[in-house]
């Protein structure tokens, strides 16, 4: 419900940042790994409608956005690991920054999934590399003390 309000009252709920914050924090940690996912797709949605310094607030969600891909992986969900990272993929491509102060940990949480052979969809080994090709040519400085 949320995904489709943003780009119609997006200044009304920008001011309740902690209250969405607040949301987006329980229900990416809710149990069910579909409400995961639509929480991270809902804020992904919210990321890509504000503005970038709106988007600081919801950094410290980017280790819960992470579990989502995490967890997906583990119970083999590939329809869900690959919307996740479409999600990750479209945030990057507006507001690379919002992953910048993470990156190395995202890189660590989530390397296994390039290396994985027994994907029924291989194009889900592809999304990863892409968010992190996107990243790295939209602020090259996000490697570039890291090995």
């Amino acid at each position: 419900m949320l995904n489709g309000l943003f780009s119609y009252i997006i200044d009304h709920l920008n001011k309740y940042k902690e209250e969405m914050h607040s949301i987006f924090k329980k229900t990416l940690n809710h149990e069910k790994l579909d409400v995961k996912l639509a929480s991270l797709q809902a804020l992904s949605n919210y990321l890509q409608t504000v503005e970038q310094v709106d988007t600081k607030k919801f950094q410290d969600l980017t280790e819960d956005m992470v579990k989502v891909i995490i967890v997906a992986n583990q119970e083999d969900d590939e329809t869900v690991l690959q919307d996740a990272w479409i999600e990750f993929n479209e945030i990057a491509e507006i507001e690379p920054k919002f992953f910048q102060k993470k990156m190395k940990d995202i890189f660590a949480a989530t390397k296994d999934i390039v290396l994985k052979t027994d994907f029924a969809n291989d194009k889900i080994k592809q999304q990863p590399i892409e968010f992190y090709v996107t990243c790295i040519e939209r602020i090259p400085a996000i490697v570039k003390k890291n090995t």
